[in-house]
This record gives structure tokens, C-alpha cells and sequence, in this order.
């Protein structure tokens, strides 16, 4: 923001991530058309999708925060 202040990450969006890694290197480690890297496909499937949850939350949150705050925002391209 203009006065140097800065928002950061909600911290349950890096602990999912530090799982999603974790549930990537299972489901690379399996064998193509079996059934556990099926339910290993789905489970990263559902990490990415609470993943994209929470930071559209975040996006939301933020958003309608600064629009209450304040009069005029201004966004330099």
C-alpha cells in the first residue's frame, strides 16, 4: 500500500501448502491406473481446490475491507 504498509498471507495457506507438497511427491511415487493413485489423485485434487478456498477468502476479506476504509482507491499499472 502507499503508506508502506504490507499484508501478508493467511498462515493456514502455508501449512496446506507444505501438505499439498507432501501429497504431490505420494501421488508421483505410485503406479499409473491403480487404485491409490486414484484416491492419491483426489486428495491433491481437494488440497488445490481448499487452497484456492482460502486465498479467494483472503482476496474477498481484503478487498471489501479497503473498500470500507477508505474514499478513493487508485491502482498504478
Amino acid at each position: 500500500m502507499s503508506n508502506g504498509e504490507k499484508i501478508l498471507a493467511p498462515k493456514p495457506l502455508k501449512q496446506n501448502l507444505k501438505k499439498l507438497a507432501k501429497f504431490q511427491r505420494k501421488f508421483a511415487k505410485t503406479d499409473p491406473g491403480s487404485n491409490r493413485r486414484k484416491k492419491r489423485r483426489l486428495k491433491v485434487a481437494k488440497l488445490h481446490a481448499k487452497i484456492k478456498d482460502i486465498r479467494t477468502d483472503f482476496l474477498h476479506k481484503l478487498s471489501t475491507d479497503l473498500v470500507r476504509n477508505y474514499d478513493t482507491i487508485v491502482l498504478e499499472v
